[in-house]
């Protein structure tokens, strides 16, 4: 193939594909720039140790069961209700998750002011912060896994635009989100080309445009040889 040829290739490969390149380095800098736990938020929250008192007065798990036969799962902790530090029992079962108060066996139903108490609690920001709480029962954000619902949505007006989701059932800390997170989520979306679910990494996108690469990088390494191959001297006319 002529060098006239080799040019062509490489100019309409790099106008077609070469922006691809580029984006794949921005993205892929910025994933490895941060922490992958600066990522994930665990700045934004505190680990809270809730022991459970010897002296606490709860009910047998015997009664738990009695009351609860399909129960996979009972598990006895506390849980900021109504402003105070309750024992809870945390009863699973293939139907769903709920709490029981673990003296009464009551069932206990947290409200907005339940969650926002707990997410003060977990929140390591200034206390005087702003939050707003809002209840998400379907059509979830983009930055929230539908299999999480239903769930509580605290959103602190900070720098970092803090976003904290909790249980409705359970107030437990599910997930967290903040701008450098869903900024890392663009890029990621950017760097895989799946402008979709963005979870898929063998996309046809992604395999067309790595092919269309190599063959941009083998037509500049030959741009090279032609450019700095030895050439003949010319001979003089007699």
């Amino acid at each position: 193939m002529k060098l006239r040829q080799w040019r062509i290739w490489h100019r309409w490969l790099s106008l077609l594909f070469g922006l691809q390149l580029v984006v794949w380095s921005i993205s892929g800098a910025y994933m490895v720039f941060f922490d992958l736990s600066f990522i994930h938020g665990d700045h934004l929250v505190k680990k809270l140790e809730q022991p459970i008192a010897d002296n606490a007065l709860t009910s047998p798990v015997s009664w738990v069961l009695e009351q609860h036969p399909q129960a996979t799962s009972v598990r006895l902790m506390r849980q900021w209700v109504k402003g105070s530090l309750q024992t809870v029992y945390r009863v699973e079962s293939q139907t769903g998750t709920q709490l029981l108060n673990a003296e009464s066996l009551e069932p206990v139903t947290l409200d907005r002011m339940d969650i926002g108490y707990i997410a003060r609690q977990h929140y390591t920001g200034n206390e005087e912060t702003k939050a707003q709480v809002s209840y998400i029962e379907d059509r979830p954000p983009g930055e929230l896994n539908p299999a999480l619902l239903p769930v509580w949505r605290v959103d602190f007006n900070d720098l970092a635009g803090a976003t904290l989701y909790f249980s409705a059932t359970t107030g437990e800390l599910v997930t967290k989100r903040h701008n450098f997170w869903r900024l890392f989520d663009f890029f990621w979306m950017l760097h895989i080309m799946d402008y979709q679910d963005r979870v898929d990494i063998e996309t046809w996108w992604l395999k067309a445009f790595s092919i269309a690469n190599i063959l941009f990088v083998i037509t500049g390494t030959a741009l090279l040889y032609f450019h700095f191959r030895p050439r003949r001297k010319s001979r003089r006319a007699a």
